[in-house]
């Protein structure tokens, strides 16, 4: 499919609402599942997360900082939708499964396997947990969850009929490494980014922009040096700043097929950022 160069085809535009980081060990996420929501967050039902795939537990998480605090009602969110890109989401369950099954047979699967570790359970999951009527679905679930997951986002956040609609972003810092019966072997950092996008109808004059530009050509691939950070810390890191004026002003993120995504400060639009701040995601 042919499309137009950067300078011809901007998308819409949209602003961020709100938005939260959450990092934790894998140590640390068992504990998370029945935790105290933060103050201000609405209260989820009990155990609800008890079956949830880890990046799921975290990324609600997520959610529930970013309305914390927060003076708009949570009621406010019944006609949002939700999209969710996790990255590799499901494995430890699934090694879990696998092994167990070879041990036991299929009466050692457990019937919450599936539902809770499909590409759609943590969207899901965030949109019963706070009663959104809008669409939720899964984007992407493997290495390219960052580009993927804000591309969908970015191109429904008009299109869809909502008020708007959290995207929810995760991964594992490394891939947990596993035991033959795939029990989980370190303690890899799990990491959620939850943002909430409006239309720029709605956007105040102090808010933070987003612009989707198609690109006319697929970019090299090149992953990221040993140590560096992922393409979701580096985003969430240039994002928090840009909300919070900061020394970043602009950042950019090109996606492999092409396509870029620009996210701005106040009245400073979608100028090019600094060089050394464009990402691409790493495999």
């Amino acid at each position: 499919m042919h499309t137009l160069p950067f300078e011809r085809s901007t998308g819409p535009v949209c602003v961020l609402e709100r938005h939260a980081l959450v990092e934790v060990p894998l140590s640390e996420i068992g504990p998370l599942r029945d935790a105290a929501v933060p103050e201000g967050a609405p209260a989820l039902p009990a155990r609800f997360l008890r079956h949830c795939d880890e990046q799921t537990v975290v990324g609600v998480r997520a959610v529930l900082e970013a309305i914390a605090g927060d003076p708009q009602p949570v009621e406010a969110f019944a006609r949002y939708g939700v999209i969710a890109a996790p990255r590799c989401a499901g494995r430890i369950a699934a090694a879990e499964t696998l092994a167990a099954a070879a041990q036991a047979g299929s009466v050692a699967v457990s019937p919450h396997v599936v539902p809770q570790c499909s590409l759609h359970a943590a969207a899901s999951a965030v949109s019963v947990a706070l009663g959104m009527h809008g669409p939720n679905l899964g984007s992407s679930g493997g290495p390219e969850a960052l580009s993927e997951g804000l591309c969908t986002a970015l191109s429904l956040v008009h299109a869809s009929g909502c008020a708007g609609l959290w995207l929810v972003l995760s991964e594992w810092d490394e891939e947990p490494a596993l035991d033959p019966a795939g029990r989980p072997l370190d303690d890899p950092l799990c990491r959620a980014v939850a943002l909430a996008l409006g239309s720029r109808a709605a956007a105040p004059p102090d808010a933070v922009t987003f612009t989707l530009r198609a690109g006319d050509r697929a970019v090299e691939h090149r992953p990221a040096p040993p140590g560096a950070p992922s393409a979701l810390a580096a985003f969430s890191a240039a994002l928090g700043m840009c909300a919070a004026g900061g020394a970043i002003a602009a950042w950019s993120h090109v996606c492999p097929w092409g396509a870029e995504i620009r996210v701005a400060a106040p009245a400073v639009g979608v100028r090019t950022p600094p060089t050394g701040l464009a990402s691409r995601e790493a495999a």
